[in-house]
């Protein structure tokens, strides 16, 4: 009986979201925690992924939490999932998709716990969700939060992500003061409470190429990005920066970054450990940890996918959970 588990949404069921989460939960490194883990899925999902890996792994379907078992998937049956075909997302699974979402996600807020997701096909979900561009716009939404951070980590090299999913040439007109601010903050607070840094170094990024040669390559960095960074020191935080985004990853005098966009920083993460590297949406009510990858339709059939990302997001969710 445990108080405090992880509950996992799997993404869509054609992808590789199931497998990963089975070969995850089957690692020596996460079978002594499965009493800590609730998964809100279908069985018929479930089931169709342990017969395809292989192994032996027992179902216990429950409704309250207390049920949980140590030798099992507790699982938590969600209905709604029509027939579907690995590697093969169909819209007529994108309802049940987002209820296992929604559900799970109820479930962290209300055990004041984790939510881990697995993978989605977000041109799936925006047939059924409008305006849906992921997981971490989606929660803020439903829980009506007022700032959120993308940070992504591999446990050595942490990033928060300024803006995420919108089209690079609105950036420069996306970013303000405040905004910096509050990211900063998120990723400050998160560093501490997660990972136990009690005074984490942040690099904050420009914007341009060498952090903007003080105003020769845009102004972004002295009029928005540099002011912004000493309102933070002088709050205390401590901050540098504007850094250039082609330097700061050879350094190792900062405990984590701050980019200014999706696409500055995330090649450098996923290119060092792609495997290990797991989203966590910071600033919600609850934590949420997801796995750094997409639903892979093309080695879906195959089942080949590395579960490493999502055994990363299990651990870090049970080791917040019991902190």
């Amino acid at each position: 009986m445990i108080s405090k588990p992880t509950f996992v949404s799997l993404g869509d069921p054609s992808g590789i979201g199931p497998e990963v989460f089975i070969k995850a939960i089957n690692d020596q490194k996460l079978r002594q925690h499965l009493s800590k883990i609730i998964l809100v899925s279908s069985s018929k999902v479930i089931e169709g992924a342990i017969s395809a890996i292989g192994v032996k792994q027992k179902i216990n379907l429950i409704s309250d939490i207390k049920n949980a078992q140590p030798d099992s998937i507790n699982l938590i049956n969600v209905d709604g999932c029509k027939d579907f075909a690995l590697g093969e997302p169909t819209l007529n699974n994108s309802e049940f998709i987002v209820d296992c979402l929604s559900k799970a996600a109820d479930l962290a807020l209300t055990n004041s716990s984790c939510l881990v997701t697995g993978p989605l096909n977000k041109s799936i979900i925006q047939k059924h969700v409008q305006n849906f561009t992921g997981h971490t716009e989606f929660l803020k939404r439903k829980f009506n939060t007022n700032e959120v951070l993308m940070y992504m980590t591999n446990g050595n090299l942490h990033l928060g992500i300024l803006t995420t999913h919108i089209p690079l040439k609105e950036v420069p007109n996306a970013i303000s003061r405040d905004l910096i601010k509050n990211k900063y903050k998120l990723l400050h607070h998160g560093l501490v409470d997660i990972f136990k840094l009690a005074s984490p170094k942040i690099a904050v990024l420009g914007i341009n190429p060498h952090a903007g040669e003080f105003g020769t390559i845009g102004n972004e960095e002295q009029n928005t990005i540099l002011p912004a960074i000493d309102e933070l020191r002088d709050e205390g935080y401590d901050a540098y920066g504007p850094v250039s985004a082609d330097t700061v990853f050879t350094q190792t005098k900062y405990d984590a970054v701050l980019s200014m966009y999706h696409d500055q920083a995330l090649p450098v993460l996923k290119t060092i450990d792609f495997n290990k590297t797991v989203n966590i949406t910071l600033g919600l009510p609850f934590l949420r940890v997801s796995v750094d990858h997409g639903t892979a339709e093309d080695i879906a059939k195959s089942y080949s996918a590395n579960y490493e990302s999502m055994m990363e997001a299990l651990l870090i969710s049970i080791a917040r959970n019991e902190a």
